[in-house]
């Protein structure tokens, strides 16, 4: 088998190989690129002080991508192969550096602002944060923004930041409109190690429609409706499915005023277990009060009603909602050509009301709020063209753990055209989440019951990282090599108590005395010809559990990936490919236990019908190979059509 998927792949390389003649501008055109997340100002790709890498639209219509999680597969640092790509299941395992996103470690932002994502978008619990919280239709680029950020963005942003920039107002009248249908094996792996397929095979299918244009010369608008269904992969599939509706409104109010509203409505319901609603309405509005001054009035509320499981439920059952809102206003001078200056404050409030019935008749209540305000002040400058400082401190008020103050320093600098330096150092904390805190009763989680503890402090990190950025072939090759470390206290984690609750292992939550994660980056993108593009990353993690000296969980030492690309214009046909590959990972907190080495190969062919058709064929998993845990069932080889229209 090893030596099938060699071949195929040497095979697949050598025909886009042979295909490539002469060189392409795409790769000088990247580095005109706008990305504004790393610093909260504009910045061309090429100038930004803070190591930031971007997905943009061409990439995410070349890629394997059912969700957000398949776009962000190719980034190093950034570790999701040990979830299914199937619409309904879980992700929180995915990784940024060593560290989850789930329990809140790296930051997710949907246009900017803060994101919540609970269970419908893949995460677990009141605070469980998803990365498949925006249908991959409605995406116009992805800026992933690396190392700590809570000098500008507060807890959470320990890791870095990934931040989802949904598609803007057209400026003439255009609609998109698309379905898929695909199937997928379902795998298990026994105790033994064998592998048996569950029963038959399992549906997946999407739809959806958009359509934006201006409604003056001043005003644009843009809505979008996505479906999205799929069986689960358990033995006993229960389909999942996903209503969702979104809208934009852009519009200039005054010569020196514009004003951004959005709003989004989700439906989402899995057969004879979870209902949930969720809506969310944001707005942003820029004020222009001179040439050199700027003021930005930001902000946004989220509310998530949901019902889990039923009375008597093994699993129990939960029944209440979630809500997040949260305010924040930024002035930005630019004090001269080199150099900038940012200040802002923000309020956030995170609420809870719901009540867990365990199937023992327990009953557990929460009705909490957690109120943060917040005072952020960033200076930026540049000296000689050639070296650029940037110096930013954030102080933030929790209203249960009292105050925190986190600086950060970052440095770039172009020693030649296209060589580029970037280093950075920085503080960041993470609050225990309100699970962690203030359930008063042991509650029911998959095998085990887990029990709150409100002596638990936040976690606090230093991290830093440094990396060089090299263009080669007249800025058609682009390499990377960084390193990173990140060194948390009081880190928080679920630990056997050693005892039983209703018969099953009961789990408390406690702060360890230290973690640490660090490890080398690699990236390279080539741009051979405006058709033929390939990227490769590499990373290597060293993670360590400073308290118990074991690695933590879910992180493969080693992981990379190949993607190459190739669009036949002539024939109106592309083909692309993946091939991820990922070391041993432990699976529990003593190390017993491992997930082996595996890889895995996709691959994608997509024909252009006509100027408004195109109709794309993606396999996923082609020798159905990915790596599977003991007793659980994964989705193995899948199969997905898609026919994407334009009017």
């Amino acid at each position: 088998m090893k030596d099938i998927k060699g071949r195929l792949l040497l095979s697949l390389l050598s025909v886009l190989l042979m295909a490539s003649t002469g060189l392409s501008e795409e790769g000088i055109n990247r580095l005109e690129d706008i990305v504004i997340t790393g610093t909260k100002t504009p910045h061309t790709l090429q100038d930004v002080p803070v190591q930031t890498i971007v997905i943009t639209r061409e990439d995410i219509e070349r890629k394997n991508a059912q969700n957000i999680m398949d776009l962000l597969k190719d980034i190093p640092g950034i570790q999701t192969a040990n979830h299914n790509d199937i619409f309904g299941t879980y992700t929180w395992m995915a990784k940024m550096r060593g560290l989850d996103f789930n329990s809140g470690y790296a930051l997710i932002l949907v246009d900017g602002q803060r994101a919540m994502g609970c269970g419908q978008s893949g995460g677990m619990g009141e605070y469980g944060v998803g990365l498949n919280q925006v249908p991959v239709e409605l995406v116009e680029r992805i800026e992933v923004v690396k190392g700590p950020g809570s000098a500008l963005y507060g807890s959470d942003a320990m890791a870095g930041i990934v931040n989802i920039i949904t598609k803007k107002p057209p400026k003439e009248g255009k609609g998109y409109a698309g379905a898929a249908y695909g199937r997928y094996d379902v795998q298990k792996e026994e105790s033994n190690g064998s592998r048996e397929s569950a029963p038959g095979t399992r549906d997946l299918a999407k739809a959806y429609a958009s359509y934006g244009g201006p409604v003056t010369e001043d005003t644009g608008y843009f809505l979008h409706y996505n479906y999205e269904s799929a069986d689960d992969i358990e033995e006993d599939p229960r389909q999942a499915q996903r209503h969702s509706v979104f809208g934009k409104l852009d519009t200039r109010l005054t010569a020196k005023t514009d004003l951004s509203l959005s709003a989004e409505l989700i439906d989402y319901e899995k057969e004879g277990r979870q209902e949930e609603d969720s809506w969310r309405i944001s707005g942003i509005m820029d004020f222009r009060l001179s040439e050199k001054h700027a003021l930005a009035l930001k902000g946004y509320t989220y509310t998530w009603d949901f019902t889990h499981g039923y009375p008597g439920y093994t699993y129990g059952y939960k029944v209440g909602d979630v809500g997040y809102n949260q305010a924040e206003l930024q002035y930005t001078w630019d004090v001269n050509t080199w150099n900038t200056l940012v200040a802002g404050g923000e309020f956030q409030v995170q609420g809870i009301d719901y009540t867990i019935e365990n199937d023992d008749g327990s009953v557990v209540r929460v009705n909490e709020d957690v109120e943060t305000s917040s005072l952020y002040l960033q200076d930026e400058t540049v000296l000689w063209d050639v070296l650029t400082l940037v110096g930013g401190v954030r102080y933030d008020h929790h209203s249960t753990f009292g105050d925190e103050v986190n600086p950060k320093f970052s440095l770039m600098a172009r020693p030649g055209d296209t060589t580029t330096l970037r280093a950075s150092f920085g503080t960041s904390f993470k609050s225990p989440t309100i699970r962690q805190l203030y359930y008063s009763t042991p509650y029911r989680h998959g095998s085990y019951y887990a029990q709150a503890n409100p002596d638990l402090k936040p976690e606090t990190a230093v991290g830093y990282d440094i990396s060089v950025e090299q263009w080669l072939l007249k800025n058609r090759l682009m390499v990377d090599l960084g390193y990173f470390r990140n060194d948390i206290d009081d880190m928080v984690v679920r630990e056997d108590t050693g005892t039983l609750y209703n018969g099953l292992p009961l789990m408390e939550y406690r702060n360890v005395e230290s973690a640490m994660t660090q490890g080398v980056e690699f990236m390279a993108r080539a741009y051979w010809t405006e058709a033929f593009t390939t990227s490769f990353s590499y990373t290597f993690t060293d993670t360590e559990n400073e308290e118990s000296g074991n690695e933590l969980t879910y992180v493969p030492r080693h992981s990379a990936s190949l993607s190459p690309a190739y669009d036949w214009e002539q024939y109106d046909l592309g083909i692309s490919a993946r091939l991820s590959y990922n070391s041993k990972q432990y699976t529990n907190t003593s190390n017993t236990s491992d997930i082996d080495a595996g890889s895995v190969l996709d691959a994608k062919i997509y024909k252009q019908l006509s100027e408004y058709a195109r109709l794309t064929l993606e396999v996923d998993d082609i020798f159905d190979s990915a790596p599977a845990r003991e007793g659980r069932y994964y989705a193995g080889r899948t199969y997905v059509v898609k026919l994407d229209f334009e009017f």
